[in-house]
Parts: C-alpha cells; sequence; structure tokens
C-alpha cells in the first residue's frame, strides 16, 4: 500500500500473511476476538501490522484445544497469569490425549497382528499348541440369550472395556463351558470375551491356564462352528486326550475386517489332557 495507509493491511494481505481465509478473518471480527483497526466508510477493513501477534495468540490457543469461547474470555482477561492457567489446563488436556490415542494404537497394533495371521493360517486342520497364560475379560451370559438380550450384554461389556486402561483388544471372543462342549451344544456361549495384554485387578477377568490346548482355525460363519467343534473332538479322540476344561473362542477376522461371514476365522482352543490322567468319559 501506498500514502497513508502504508502501515495497514487489507483483509486479502493480512489474511494471506497469516495463512487464513477471509472468511475466517470476517467471523473472528464478527464474534469478536480479532476486529480490524479500522473500517473506511467504503466498508474496507484494514489490519495493523501488530494484530498479527494477536492472530498469532489465537492460533497457538486453538492448536492447544482452546475454542474460540475460550479464547473470547482470554482477551477480556488477557494477562500472564490467565495464560499460564490456559496453557496448564491445556496441557493437562493434550497428555490425557495422547494417552488415549496410545491405547488405541496399542489396539490396532494387536488386531493388526491379529489379523495377519488370520489371513495366514491353515483352516480346518486340527493341531496341538503349548499356550501361555492369557488373560480376558469376561460378560456372563444366560445361556440361549435372545438378540436384544445379547446385544445389551454386549454394549455393557464394551462400556466397561472401555473404562479400563486400554488394556482390551478390539476383536471379541466367547468361551463354552465344557460341559455344553460334551452335550454338543456348540452354540451355547457362557462368557463373551476381550482378550487383554497383562493381569489386572477385576472382577471381571479370567486367566486361561497355561498348558496343553487342541487347536483348530475355523473358517466361515458362527453357526457352522458346530462342524469344526465335532473335528476338534474327533482329533482329540483320536490323540488319546480327552478335554480338560472349557473352550476359547477367539475372532480373528470378524465384522471388522469381512462383511461376507463366509469369511470370518475363529481361533477355537480346547484344553486337553492325556487320557490316562484322567478318567472323565470324552
Amino acid at each position: 500500500m501506498s500514502g497513508e495507509n502504508n502501515q495497514y493491511l487489507t483483509t486479502n494481505e493480512f489474511a494471506k500473511l497469516c495463512g487464513v481465509t477471509r472468511h475466517t478473518l470476517f467471523h473472528y471480527d464478527e464474534i469478536g476476538i480479532l476486529k480490524p483497526e479500522f473500517v473506511k466508510p467504503n466498508g474496507y477493513r484494514y489490519y495493523s501490522f501488530k494484530q498479527f501477534y494477536l492472530y498469532d495468540m489465537i492460533y497457538i490457543l486453538k492448536q492447544a484445544g482452546s475454542s474460540l469461547r475460550e479464547i473470547k474470555d482470554y482477551i477480556g482477561d488477557y494477562n500472564p497469569d490467565h495464560f499460564l492457567s490456559i496453557l496448564k489446563q491445556k496441557e493437562k488436556q493434550l497428555e490425557a490425549e495422547i494417552k488415549k490415542t496410545n491405547l488405541m494404537r496399542n489396539k490396532i497394533l494387536a488386531t493388526i497382528d491379529t489379523t495377519e495371521k488370520a489371513l495366514h493360517s491353515v483352516y480346518g486342520v486340527p493341531y496341538i499348541e503349548e499356550s501361555r497364560e492369557e488373560y480376558y475379560i469376561v460378560i456372563k451370559m444366560t445361556g440361549y440369550a435372545s438378540g436384544k438380550e445379547e446385544l445389551e450384554k454386549l454394549k455393557e461389556h464394551f462400556e466397561y472395556c472401555d473404562e479400563l486402561s486400554g488394556e482390551s483388544e478390539l476383536l471379541l471372543g466367547a468361551i463354552i463351558e465344557k460341559k455344553d462342549i460334551l452335550s454338543e451344544q456348540y452354540q451355547k456361549v457362557a462368557y463373551y470375551t476381550s482378550k487383554i495384554r497383562s493381569y489386572i485387578d477385576s472382577e471381571r477377568l479370567r486367566v486361561k491356564k497355561a498348558g496343553k490346548y487342541a487347536v483348530v482355525i475355523h473358517k466361515g460363519p458362527y453357526s457352522e462352528l458346530h462342524k469344526s467343534y465335532e473335528q476338534l473332538r474327533a482329533f482329540i479322540k483320536e490323540s488319546k486326550m480327552v478335554i480338560d476344561g472349557d473352550s476359547y473362542e477367539d475372532d480373528m477376522l470378524s465384522h471388522l475386517a469381512a462383511v461376507d461371514s463366509n469369511e470370518y476365522v475363529i481361533k477355537i482352543q480346547i484344553p486337553v489332557i492325556s487320557a490316562g490322567t484322567c478318567c472323565e468319559p470324552d
């Protein structure tokens, strides 16, 4: 600019300097946090160079998570103590957000690992696996629950898991009790489960004991799990072993990754011991 206005910037010039749009400056003017230094009778708005520092303060507070209303309140009480108070408050909020983000990242990493294993697994071939001790958060089911009851239970379960310190994984699982396996009631879910990385003190914690498990990777809908159970039971009998506890079903590919239930992958794990060490019939 030239003449008497060479110390001022037009709206376009100031917007370019700040890296925002003219509409943003109009909005800031409207809500009273950054008004032009003066407005000519023809409606042209002009900003002073020193107002860039006010914009910079607004930008920093926005980046720290302050709302425009909070920024306006601060401008009305513009002093170092207030500024320090705001920054300390935002630091706590950012710390909580970082913690939340890291916890979700851990869940995602665990799900990536499980999904990759699902894609590279051999389906429908039973095998024996030595398993370490593992931990689950569980919710008790009432046998053959209705669809509505089941969803209400799952909602409660997910809410409980969200209250934990990010330990639970994204994928769901289930526990089928030994008595129901032996009576071929493979669809009778005793608990829904979410695996967690380590032991925590919770009334809903379920410890899967370390030991020997007969395992099969089932691919297909849940409605066909009975086929894999029958296959696994036959394998256990042929291996001269017997069932020694409840079955753990861990989703590896579920509705989160596949629309078609034929693509679902579930790991079925039944604890077993040698038949000669147990007198309970298979």
